[in-house]
């Protein structure tokens, strides 16, 4: 029993110099994951109405946009459009992975019948993610406070703090990663033991349990990623209060 995606290989691709790629089960479930995002995108947004009547996949989309918009405004304080984008395709794409564990799709590799698995459980994937989270807080912060206002924070209170301040900084991304592949790996884990166990019983249970850690992992993830951005951006400023305070009056 395979516990992570990266061992599935389908097959390898050859390099030059004696390298190969593999094409495993993180890549083909990432694409795959992918590819429906496109295409549910596309059927959705090619529909979509400023009328209030609306298709029930439209209503559906705004929901989650709104929530996203005002868990940002939350978090950072400021207005959540140089955010949304960033926040709102790690919320979906993981939400999307997880949920995708749900499929019973069997695949032939090598003789032998192998199970799709989310990308969210190769530790490939989210240590990709937690990167990309990383490279969003420092760009944020050097926009935010300029080049020389965000590296000074790595040498306060003295200079010699310098290795401790980037450490903390990197350990954000490690827990990130490991928090995300330690509960998609364990739960597909523990849903194959039961399934050996009862194959009967189980499984309506597991699909209730992958639906709502499916959820709430992404929703920490972004939560986690709009506090190090809130940290790295500082304090907002009494004119980006007031800019969010007229948005929120206009909506009410």
């Amino acid at each position: 029993m395979n516990i992570t995606p990266d061992a599935i290989v389908f097959f390898k691709v050859p390099l030059a110099g004696g390298f190969a790629i593999d094409i495993n089960m993180t890549l083909v479930s990432t694409w795959m994951v992918m590819a429906f995002l496109l295409v549910a995108c596309r059927l959705v947004t090619r529909r979509f109405s400023a009328d209030f009547k609306m298709t029930r996949a439209q209503n559906a989309l705004e929901v989650v946009v709104k929530f996203l918009r005002s868990q940002i405004e939350d978090f950072i304080g400021r207005r959540a459009d140089s955010f949304m984008v960033l926040v709102g395709s790690l919320f979906v794409f993981i939400l999307v992975s997880n949920w995708s564990s749900l499929l019973p799709i069997p695949f032939q590799v090598g003789g032998k019948i192998e199970w799709y698995m989310p990308p969210t459980s190769s530790l490939s994937t989210t240590v990709a993610l937690a990167m990309v989270v990383l490279a969003s807080v420092m760009v944020y912060g050097i926009k935010s406070q300029g080049f020389s206002g965000y590296f000074k924070k790595f040498l306060r209170p003295v200079f010699v703090m310098l290795p401790l301040n980037l450490l903390s900084e990197i350990s954000h991304g490690v827990s990130l990663a490991i928090r995300l592949y330690g509960n998609i790996m364990s739960g597909t884990l523990i849903a194959a033991i039961l399934l050996s166990i009862a194959p009967l019983f189980v499984p309506a249970l597991m699909g209730v349990y992958g639906l709502l850690a499916g959820t709430i992992q992404p929703y920490i993830f972004s939560v986690l990623a709009l506090v190090y951005i809130g940290a790295a951006i500082g304090d907002p400023s009494e004119r980006e209060k007031g800019e969010l305070e007229k948005i929120r009056q206009l909506r009410i």
